[in-house]
């Protein structure tokens, strides 16, 4: 239903503009968004992001997976949040995802190679090493 979605969208759009001062009302605004369109991603990568800022980790990652919808930004939030819920294979997995939905995601690619790194697999770490090297002197160029 449009007339929903519209509605939705413009409690998105006050969310974003409440961000930086009041930080509740904007995740109040987020959870109004989605409950009127579900699939509104935006809003669910700046509510679990404000969640885990807040600490608040268990309902930051209930946000995050709660879609299908795919989005590297959103694999690469859940990527940061699991590490520091000291779930390491999973935040591998997570970034994996966000490097298949995003092929040039450079933060992914140094965010893999420490988490590599730290569980010992030094021919990953330095593969997703050099693919953040690559990937962060194109954007330079």
């Amino acid at each position: 239903m449009k007339v929903k979605r519209d509605t939705a969208h413009a409690h998105y759009l006050r969310g974003a503009a409440l961000e930086e001062d009041d930080a509740s009302g904007a995740r109040a605004a987020y959870e109004s968004c989605l409950k009127g369109d579900c699939r509104h991603l935006e809003a669910r990568i700046n509510l679990g992001r404000l969640l885990h800022l807040e600490g608040k980790l268990r309902e930051a990652e209930k946000i995050y997976r709660g879609t299908k919808e795919p989005s590297a930004v959103l694999f690469f939030n859940l990527g940061v949040l699991l590490e520091d819920l000291k779930r390491e294979l999973e935040a591998v997995e997570a970034y994996r995802q966000a490097i298949v939905h995003d092929p040039a995601m450079a933060d992914a690619h140094f965010n893999l190679s420490a988490l590599h790194e730290r569980l010992g697999h030094a021919q990953s770490a330095f593969r997703h090493l050099l693919a953040y090297y690559r990937l962060a002197g194109e954007r330079r160029s």
